[in-house]
């Protein structure tokens, strides 16, 4: 029986996945759906065009973001909440690393071609090409646009609502694709007004699963001392190529 994770089995599982990874990200929240919203929370006309603005000037001089990432899972068929936690480094336009520490180890890695999950305890690796794996290549994209407040493209994808909770500005997305609906409900992406950077996002699943993960000691630009974005295995790992069939793989195509 196949017992790797849906997150590297299904792209519309993937998608969220991403998401979440990103925060794209995030203290835990009460968490509510995007029939909570109500009229009056709505930010509307020029002051959502304001708003907008001024969310784009403050990541204007931002390249870099590394923070320290908690991931709360919920799903109907876990008896209890499922924990990871690690760290996050995501540099713009679209390369990323988060490690994560528990419960098991693993480090993913995108360099903006190819997309990375490494298992060192299991000496395990899997490799997607983002240029030939849509569903691998849409999420690392809505990552992308969701940790650069990108909303312009973000709306390519979803309809865009914001709102104010609780001092925070929320970004409430719901898929406009059914190929993403299949998967993700909405998308919540938390953001304080005076920062730079997301704080939280929550994604909702059809299936009734929830996934908040939360950034804390978030650093803007932070000084990077090797490229962290090239992941160099030892001889000893294997390498799933997935995607790909045994001919391409064993060609090296």
């Amino acid at each position: 029986m196949d017992k790797r994770p849906d997150t590297v089995r299904s792209p519309a599982v993937l998608i969220a996945w991403v998401a979440v990874v990103a925060g794209l990200l995030f203290s835990c929240r009460p968490l509510w759906s995007a029939e909570a919203a109500s009229p009056e929370r709505q930010i509307q006309g020029e002051e959502r065009v304001q708003v907008l603005d001024r969310l784009r000037e403050r990541m204007r001089d931002v390249t870099t973001v590394q923070a320290t990432v908690v991931q709360r899972k919920r799903h109907p068929l876990l008896k209890a909440e499922a924990i990871s936690e690690g760290t996050l480094l995501f540099k713009r336009p679209n390369q990323l690393r988060w490690e994560v520490d528990k419960p098991e180890r693993a480090i993913i890695v995108i360099d903006g071609r190819t997309l990375l999950v490494y298992r060192p305890d299991r000496k395990e690796a899997e490799r997607r090409d983002l240029r030939a794996d849509f569903g691998s290549r849409a999420a690392v994209e809505f990552l992308t646009a969701g940790m650069s407040l990108d909303v312009a493209e973000l709306e390519k994808r979803f309809q865009v609502d914001l709102h104010r909770e609780n001092g925070r500005l929320v970004l409430m997305l719901i898929p406009r694709s059914r190929w993403v609906a299949q998967a993700v409900a909405s998308v919540a992406i938390y953001q304080d007004e005076e920062d730079a950077a997301p704080r939280q996002i929550v994604v909702v699943g059809q299936k009734g699963d929830r996934t908040e993960t939360t950034l804390t000691h978030v650093i803007i630009n932070p000084l990077l001392h090797e490229d962290p974005f090239t992941l160099r295995l030892g001889p000893g790992v294997r390498v799933t190529d997935v995607g790909k069939t045994a001919d391409e793989r064993d060609s090296g195509r």
